[in-house]
């Protein structure tokens, strides 16, 4: 199905309703549930059960292993604060991108956070080839592999799992990994920004100020709800506070999550005195702003003419001062 259809958004949306999607294996239909909050507590259960398991084989934990490297020379304490470095910058680079006002510089400092990305997963992935392998990567594995059959059933009310315990440590590597692979596609399906669109297409228009009361939305205890139910509620809480509290949205952003979120903060950026330009300015001009920008800025708030800082600086002897430029701004100082 065509993933940018209306039919496909309607089906995702009913699926999430469901609890669960149905899928073949060996033309055999089977039934993945989709995770609640109880679910998510056995993540860390099977994780923890087999990590003790490969310590007791003598496979050594992460940081014993991070801690012997180290010493012995070849990964260095250095490289590690590059890392956390790395993490620590990522996150100041989106948060600043999300409130940055001009496009052209949102643009830059995504360009940034994509760079600073790269970096940190090349530099993770220099570590985990010296260290080699873990208790914890051990674990992880086979804490998945057990979160798998627990969510597979062969039957649609989700009443019993397709493999027991026995059974499923007697498949194949290339039937775990099938089922894997099927899991996995269900997750892209759900993607947040997949859900995001769903719940802004016409035929969820009506549902959105509903959203308000999970429990009363699905009928059923909040605890109760899977993690795609709650997104489906909480994206579609989202956009109505948007619509709501968001002036003069533009007509061609209304279905497009990410634009429609960063005009919202766009303007909450303008209207907090975050940079932006002033309605009530007879004219308006933004630092480092490009023509484009400008021509967005027309387009989408409304904010009056641009000026020319050049023109500006020449009909004040050739500079403006911090006042001067201020009021351009449509700053009132």
């Amino acid at each position: 199905m065509n993933c940018e259809s209306e039919e496909f958004y309607i089906s995702l949306v009913g699926e999430a309703f469901d609890g669960y999607t149905e899928s073949q294996i060996s033309n055999k239909n089977i039934y993945f549930k989709h995770v609640t909050i109880r679910d998510q507590r056995y993540v860390h259960k099977y994780y923890e059960k087999y990590r003790r398991i490969a310590i007791e084989r003598g496979l050594e934990a992460e940081e014993e292993r991070s801690s012997y490297v180290i010493k012995e020379g070849i990964w260095s304490e250095e490289d590690d604060a590059k890392i956390a470095s790395l993490e620590n910058e990522l996150e100041s680079l989106k948060a600043t991108a999300k409130v940055t006002f001009l496009p052209s510089q949102k643009d830059l400092l995504l360009k940034d956070v994509e760079k600073r990305r790269e970096e940190l997963i090349a530099l993770t992935a220099d570590k985990k080839e010296i260290i080699g392998k873990t208790a914890e990567d051990y674990a992880a594995v086979r804490g998945g592999d057990e979160l798998l059959r627990s969510l597979l059933f062969e039957n649609d009310a989700l009443t019993k799992n397709l493999y027991t315990e026995d059974d499923f440590g007697d498949l194949e590597t290339w039937e775990v990994a099938k089922i894997g692979e099927i899991y996995q596609g269900i997750g892209d399906k759900f993607a947040d920004s997949v859900i995001q669109k769903a719940v802004l297409r016409p035929f969820f228009n009506m549902y959105l100020s509903s959203c308000e009361n999970l429990a009363d939305f699905y009928g059923k205890p909040v605890v109760d709800l899977t993690i795609y139910q709650l997104k489906v509620a909480l994206y579609g809480r989202m956009f109505f506070n948007i619509f709501q509290n968001t002036m003069d949205i533009p007509d061609h952003i209304k279905d497009d999550p990410e634009k429609l979120i960063a005009f919202s903060d766009a303007q909450m950026n303008r209207d907090g005195g975050g940079g932006g330009l002033k309605d009530d300015s007879d004219a308006s001009a933004v630092f480092g702003a490009t023509k484009e920008d400008m021509k967005q800025i027309r387009e989408e708030q409304k904010a009056g003419k641009t000026v020319s800082l050049t023109e500006e600086a020449k009909k004040h002897g050739g500079k403006l001062n911090m006042e001067q430029m201020m009021r351009l701004a449509g700053h009132d100082v």
